[in-house]
C-alpha cells in the first residue's frame, strides 16, 4: 500500500489546473470581468441560505435560483434498516465545508438514512459539544471533522463511552500517537482525506515553471491537519527550488483573511504571487490585489465554484487544484459498512486509512461537464452509492473500495456518466475524452 501511495503521489506532483482556463472568460476589456468583492458578496449570501436551509429539511432555492443542495436521487431503494446518521460542519460562510458536508449527507440519504448536521459556527471549542449533542439525539454514527489533534481523544472517549461508531472525513491527525489511539477504538470506522502534501508541492512547483521568485502565503491556524502538510510541502519545493516566502500568515476564521493578505500586501507590493492554502484564502487574495490594485497572481486549492468563475476571469487567479471534497462521500460509505455489518478493514483488521486522495485538473474543455457533475450535482449516482455497501453489493469490500478511491478523477467520473446516458459521445468528444 505504502508503494501504491508514493507512486500516486508522485505521479500526482505535477497536478494542477493550467492557465489555459483563463482564456474561458471574456475578453471584452473591464467589462466582462469578474469583481471579486461582488462574487464574494453574492456566494457567500449564498451559502448562508444554502445553510438554513439544509438545517430546515427546505429545499428551497438559494439566491442564486439554483437547488439548495443536491439530494439523493430516487432509485426506489428499500433500506433493509434506516439510520440516523449525524455530521458536523464547521460553519456555513465556507464553499468548501458546505460542500464536503454534503457530500456526506448525500450519501447518508442515498441509502435511506435520517441525516442530522450541526454548525459547529467557527468554534473549535464548539465541535466536542456538537458531536456530543449528536450522541445525546440518538444518532448510529456520526462523520466528524475536526481540525485540531487534541480534540480526537475527547470525541473517541464521547463515542467509545455510547457505543456510536464514528469516521473521520477531510481532516486526520498528524500525531502518530493519537492515529495509533484511534485504531485501537472499538467504534472506530476510518478516516479518509486528500494528498494534502502533493496539493502545496505541485502548486510550488509550478509557480517555479514560471520564474515566480517571491510569494505570500496565507492559510487556516497553524497546525491545522490539511493546511499544514500543504503549507510545508510548498515551502520546502519553493525555496529548495530558489524561490522565497516573504510572509506566511495564518487565519483563524475566513473573514480574518482578507486584512492579513491586505497588510502583507503593503508592505510587499512587487511579490510574484500568493498561495492560498484552501479556496477561501485564495478568494480572499484575490480580492485583496482588487483592492490595492497589485500586479501579481494567486495559486490556491479548492474547487470551489466562486474561486472558478476568478480563474475564468483571469485578472489574478492563475491555478487551482483539488478534488471537490470527495472525501465526505467517502467517509460516509466507510461509516456505513460499519454500520450495515461489512466494516471495511485491511488484512490485518484495521479500520481502513486513506490520507492521500488525489486531486485533479479541470481543463478548459472539460469545465462546463465539470460545473453540470460536479458542483450542480454529485459527482456519483445515488445507484452507485448503493453499491458501495458490502450489505448490499457481495463484491464490495476493502479492495473495492480502495480501486474506488484511487481510480476517481475527473475524466472517470464523465465517463461514468456518459456510460448512463448522461452525456453525449459529441460532448465527450469535445471534452477530449477518449470512450473507444
Amino acid at each position: 500500500m505504502k508503494q501504491m501511495k508514493r507512486l500516486i503521489s508522485i505521479a500526482l506532483a505535477c497536478v494542477m489546473i493550467m492557465a489555459t482556463l483563463g482564456g474561458c472568460g471574456n475578453s471584452n476589456g473591464d467589462a466582462g470581468k469578474t469583481s471579486t468583492k461582488d462574487t464574494a458578496s453574492k456566494e457567500t449570501t449564498a451559502a448562508k441560505e444554502t445553510t438554513a436551509a439544509t438545517a430546515a429539511g427546505d429545499e428551497s432555492k438559494t439566491s442564486e435560483g439554483s437547488d439548495a443542495l443536491p439530494t439523493a436521487d430516487d432509485t426506489g431503494f428499500t433500506p433493509e434498516a434506516g439510520y440516523k446518521i449525524g455530521y458536523n460542519y464547521f460553519g456555513s460562510g465556507s464553499y468548501a465545508i458546505l460542500t464536503l458536508a454534503n457530500n456526506g449527507k448525500f450519501v447518508i440519504e442515498s441509502f435511506g438514512n435520517e441525516a442530522v448536521g450541526m454548525d459547529d459556527e467557527f468554534s473549535v471549542e464548539k465541535i466536542v459539544q456538537d458531536i456530543e449533542n449528536l450522541v445525546t439525539s440518538g444518532c448510529d454514527g456520526i462523520i466528524v471533522w475536526s481540525p485540531a489533534d487534541s480534540l480526537y481523544e475527547t470525541i473517541a472517549n464521547v463515542c467509545e463511552e455510547n457505543k456510536v461508531p464514528f469516521v473521520l472525513a477531510d481532516k486526520q491527525p498528524l500525531d502518530p500517537a493519537i492515529i495509533e489511539m484511534l485504531n485501537n477504538c472499538e467504534y472506530f470506522a476510518g478516516a479518509v482525506g486528500p494528498a494534502n502534501d502533493v496539493y502545496g508541492a505541485s502548486l510550488a512547483q509550478y509557480a517555479l515553471d514560471q520564474g515566480w521568485t517571491s510569494c505570500i502565503v496565507s492559510g487556516p491556524s497553524a497546525g491545522d491537519p490539511t493546511d499544514t502538510p500543504r503549507i510545508e510541502a510548498f515551502t520546502k519545493v519553493f525555496e529548495e527550488g530558489g524561490g522565497k516566502v516573504l510572509i506566511e500568515s495564518h487565519a483563524d476564521s475566513s473573514d480574518a483573511f482578507l486584512p492579513q493578505i491586505e497588510n502583507a500586501l503593503i508592505a510587499n507590493t512587487d511579490v510574484d504571487f500568493i498561495y492560498g492554502s484552501g479556496s477561501d484564502a485564495g478568494i480572499a487574495a484575490c480580492q485583496a490585489l482588487e483592492n490595492l490594485q497589485v500586479d501579481a497572481k494567486v495559486l490556491t486549492s479548492g474547487l470551489d465554484a466562486e474561486a472558478l468563475k476568478l480563474l475564468q476571469d483571469g485578472t489574478y487567479m492563475e491555478v487551482i487544484n483539488g478534488d471537490y471534497w470527495v472525501c465526505g462521500t467517502f467517509a460516509a460509505v466507510v461509516l456505513q459498512n460499519y454500520l450495515d455489518g461489512t466494516p471495511l478493514v485491511d488484512g490485518d483488521g484495521k479500520p481502513v486509512w486513506i490520507d492521500d486522495v488525489p486531486p485533479f485538473e479541470v481543463p478548459a474543455a472539460q469545465f462546463e461537464l465539470f460545473q453540470k457533475f460536479f458542483i450542480d450535482e454529485s459527482c456519483y449516482s445515488s445507484e452507485e452509492i448503493q453499491k458501495m455497501s458490502g450489505k448490499y453489493n457481495p463484491d464490495f469490500n476493502y479492495d473495492a473500495f480502495i480501486d474506488t478511491v484511487y481510480s476517481y478523477s475527473l475524466e472517470e467520473r464523465l465517463i461514468a456518466k456518459y456510460n448512463e446516458g448522461k452525456i453525449t459521445a459529441e460532448e465527450m468528444e469535445a471534452a477530449g475524452i477518449s470512450v473507444q
